[in-house]
């Protein structure tokens, strides 16, 4: 016979009111420690970034001469062996987690030796106070650099440290040369379909216009003078009809100037690739600020060797013959040595001396139409940029062997001195 199954009912239990009130208050109180515990975490462990003005008096054996220009090899040189003079008496010292770096801005000449003019910077807890930090700072100076071998040899005595605010920080930064502030410089395939540049990123690069049409890239060298590309101006010559803007979009730009004074190389001959860079005057000088100021020349010795860090920046092409863009891109390139690159299944010894390489002999990265007369660049030790190239030919955009070829700038280092004054 079929039996159902009994369900037999269950008392319930009754929770009495004040349970449930002192199971809520207990809950409230647990809340509030917790989020007592996080606030007091984050106030505590904020940290705030203080940065320095700060003269650091030396002798060195080498005149004052040989290192007062501003990104030649000896002042960055002398500039490196200071900062890391400076970095070890941190990192030796109870500030080690403190400290962020050191950064050389300039060097002047004293009765007795050389004075060293530097930023320093630091983020410290949001609660220390000020007037202890700066007392620590400059005691650290004093003891720790004692035991600083040289040369140069460093006076610690006569350490002094002005706190600085944020803009005063970065004017000082931006009227260096070579100084960048966003640095993702992701690695992407190409300009041609690459990676676009957020602002600050590359505050020299500008973009040449032609009746208001982007036609070629252009590097700010300092205030008032760019350096681009020879072939940009060869046909179109009236500087009343050119424009410079800045920033990582053409439109709209950061900053637009006119040009009132284009000089092309005196060499450059059409078809002939050789020779191919010219300098613009703008009609008004530019200030500089975080996104936008110059370029570091480097010396006619310098040398820029394979395996080098490398990046070229455009607005052109993201395939050939495509147009335009907007936005800024960037892409990483490996310098490659010219006796590759003259290869006949490369240039077939087209490449002169005044020329290099520059993209992958696997293709896919390079500049294109669009990103002539733009700056090819690369650091130095002190993460301070300084133009190699100019973006001047190559064969389509991206092909296997066909990597991009530009002015090298080395070459025609005193010319540019010669016609600018930088």
């Amino acid at each position: 016979m079929y039996r159902p199954a009994v369900v037999r009912a269950k008392k319930r239990a009754c929770v009495e009111p004040w349970v449930i009130g002192l199971i809520t208050f207990i809950s409230l109180i647990v809340l509030a420690v917790f989020i007592g515990l996080i606030v007091h975490y984050v106030r505590y462990n904020q940290r705030k970034t203080y940065n320095y003005y700060s003269t650091l008096s030396f002798t060195s054996h080498k005149l004052y001469g040989e290192f007062e220009t501003e990104a030649s090899k000896n002042f960055t040189e002398m500039s490196q062996k200071i900062e890391s003079m400076v970095k070890n008496a941190f990192h030796k010292s109870s500030l080690r987690a403190e400290f962020v770096k050191s950064h050389i801005i300039r060097f002047s000449q004293e009765d007795h030796g050389v004075l060293a003019h530097m930023l320093l910077i630091f983020r410290f807890r949001s609660t220390e106070d000020p007037e202890t930090i700066n007392k620590i700072i400059q005691r650290v100076l004093h003891e720790k650099l004692q035991d600083a071998v040289g040369p140069p040899k460093l006076h610690p005595e006569s350490v002094e440290i002005k706190e600085i605010n944020k803009t005063e920080t970065d004017n000082f930064l931006n009227n260096c040369c070579g100084t960048r502030r966003n640095k993702t410089t992701s690695q992407s395939l190409r300009i041609v379909g690459g990676t676009e540049v957020q602002e600050g990123e590359w505050p020299w690069q500008a973009s040449l216009q032609w009746d208001g049409s982007h036609r070629c890239g252009a590097t700010l060298i300092n205030d008032t003078w760019l350096v681009s590309a020879a072939h940009c101006f060869r046909i179109y010559k009236d500087p009343a009809r050119w424009t410079a803007s800045f920033g990582v979009t053409i439109n709209p730009p950061k900053m637009k100037r006119g040009l009132q004074r284009i000089i092309v190389h005196e060499k450059y001959k059409y078809p002939s690739h050789d020779y191919d860079i010219s300098v613009a005057e703008l009609s008004t000088p530019v200030p500089y600020t975080n996104v936008v100021h110059r370029i570091c020349l480097p010396e006619a010795s310098h040398e820029f060797h394979p395996g080098d860090e490398m990046f070229v920046t455009g607005f052109g092409a993201l395939q050939n013959d495509g147009n335009s863009q907007n936005h800024l891109q960037q892409v990483q390139v490996d310098l490659i040595d010219s006796k590759t690159c003259n290869e006949p299944q490369a240039y077939n010894n087209a490449i002169t001396p005044r020329m290099l390489c520059a993209g992958s002999l696997q293709g896919n990265r390079d500049a294109c139409q669009g990103d002539s007369g733009g700056p090819l660049v690369s650091p130095d030790a002190r993460d301070i940029w300084y133009l190699a190239g100019v973006v001047s030919w190559g064969d389509e955009c991206g092909l296997p062997n066909k990597p991009g070829v530009y002015t090298r700038v080395t070459a025609f280092r005193d010319w540019i001195a010669s016609k600018t004054g930088v």
